[in-house]
C-alpha cells in the first residue's frame, strides 16, 4: 500500500523504549539517506532477540510519500499511520520411505525384480504471522523559498520495526529533528539551497516557419523573470518527412540566449552542424524540428529537456 499526499516527510521508529531526538542532514542523495537508515536501525535494538530471530522472518512494507510546494510559511503535513506485519517461516523435516524396482540375479541365470527402499528427508515449510508494528508520522517544514516549479518530495517506508527514509527530490540540504515515538513529528530545517531540474514546461514552441530558404523558430519562456541574469541553450534538429521510410535528419544546431520572454532562431540547412542526408526522396519537401533546452546557471541543473516535435512546414 502506498499513500500519495501533498505535504510532508517522515521517518519512523517503532519498538523504541522511549521518545528521543535524532538530528541528521540530507541533501537528496544516497549518502543522506544512508545516515537516516543507520540511525533508524540502531533504535531497533530494544526489541527482544527471541521475537526478531525465530525462524526466518520477512516483513510487509508500507510506504507514504509527502510533497511540499512553495510557501513563505511553515508547512505541516497530515498525520499518517504506517503498518508492517511480520511473517515467520517454520520448516519441518521428516523422513519418508521411497522405493524403486531393480533387477537382481535369479535362479538359472535369470534376472528377477526386487524392491529396494530407503528413508529420504522431506522438508515442508509454511509461514505464520508474527509481530506487527504501527507508527503515525507527521512532518513540519520550516519556512524556505522555492521557485514556482520546485517541490520537495520524500518517502518513508515502515518494514518490520525499522523505518527507512528515501529522498526523491529536495531543494535544500535539510537538517531533520524527530520528536515523539509511535506518534512522531519530524521537523525539517532548510540549510544550503540545492539546484533542482528545470521545469519541463518552462519553454514553449510558438512558431516554426520557412521563407526564402530560411527556417525561423520562435520559443516563449514562462520563467524569464525568475532566470534573469542566466542563460538558456536551445537545441534544434531539422527533419524531413519521408513517405514509407524513416524521416531523414538534416542536421542540428544549438543556440544560447540570455534569459528573456522569447527567443527567435533563424537558420538555413548550411548552418546545421551535421552533414545533410541524401535528398533523393520524391514528394513534397516537408520539414519539422525535434528540439529541447537546458538552463545554464546556478538556479537549476543543466539537465537537457526534450520537447515535443513541431508541426511541419513545406520548403519549395
Amino acid at each position: 500500500m502506498k499513500k500519495i499526499l501533498i505535504a510532508a516527510v517522515l521517518l519512523g521508529f517503532a519498538g523504541a523504549a522511549k521518545a528521543e531526538e535524532i538530528k541528521v542532514d540530507f541533501d537528496g542523495n544516497s549518502k543522506g539517506v544512508s545516515t537516516l537508515i543507520e540511525q533508524a536501525s540502531g533504535v531497533s535494538a530494544d526489541l527482544p532477540v527471541a521475537d526478531r530471530y525465530i525462524g526466518h522472518s520477512r516483513y510487509t512494507r508500507d510506504c507514504v510519500r509527502f510533497g511540499f510546494g512553495p510557501s513563505d510559511a511553515a508547512q505541516t503535513s497530515e498525520r499518517v499511520w504506517l503498518r508492517s506485519q511480520e511473517y515467520i517461516q517454520d520448516c519441518h523435516t521428516q523422513y519418508v520411505q521411497q522405493c524403486h524396482t531393480v533387477m537382481v540375479p535369479g535362479p538359472n541365470g535369470t534376472q528377477v525384480p526386487q524392491q529396494q527402499c530407503s528413508m529420504r528427508p522431506v522438508t515442508q515449510c509454511y509461514e505464520r504471522p508474527g509481530q506487527s508494528w504501527r507508527e503515525a508520522v507527521q512532518v513540519k517544514v520550516e519556512p524556505r523559498k522555492l521557485f514556482p516549479w520546485e517541490r520537495d518530495s520524500v518517502e518513508v517506508c515502515l518494514e518490520g520495526p525499522w523505518s527507512r527514509l528515501y529522498v526523491n527530490q529536495a531543494a535544500y540540504k535539510y537538517s531533520v529533528s524527530r520528536t515523539g515515538n509511535y506518534d512522531t513529528l519530524y521537523t525539517l530545517t532548510p540549510g544550503k539551497k540545492v539546484a533542482m531540474d528545470p521545469d519541463k514546461n518552462g519553454l514553449e514552441a510558438v512558431e516554426f516557419s520557412y521563407e526564402k530558404g530560411k527556417y525561423t523558430f520562435k520559443v516563449s519562456d514562462k520563467w524569464a523573470k525568475e532566470y534573469a541574469g542566466e542563460k538558456v541553450a536551445i537545441k534544434v534538429d531539422l527533419y524531413r518527412e519521408v513517405t514509407f521510410w524513416p524521416d531523414s535528419s538534416r542536421g542540428e544546431k544549438e543556440f544560447v540566449f540570455d534569459a528573456a520572454n522569447g527567443y527567435e532562431m533563424t537558420f538555413t540547412e548550411k548552418d546545421l552542424q551535421k552533414a545533410a542526408a541524401s535528398d533523393d526522396y520524391r514528394g513534397p519537401k516537408k520539414f519539422y524540428l525535434k528540439w529541447g533546452f537546458k538552463r545554464l546557471g546556478e538556479i537549476s541543473t543543466d539537465k537537457f529537456v526534450k520537447m515535443e516535435k513541431t508541426g511541419s512546414v513545406e520548403a519549395k
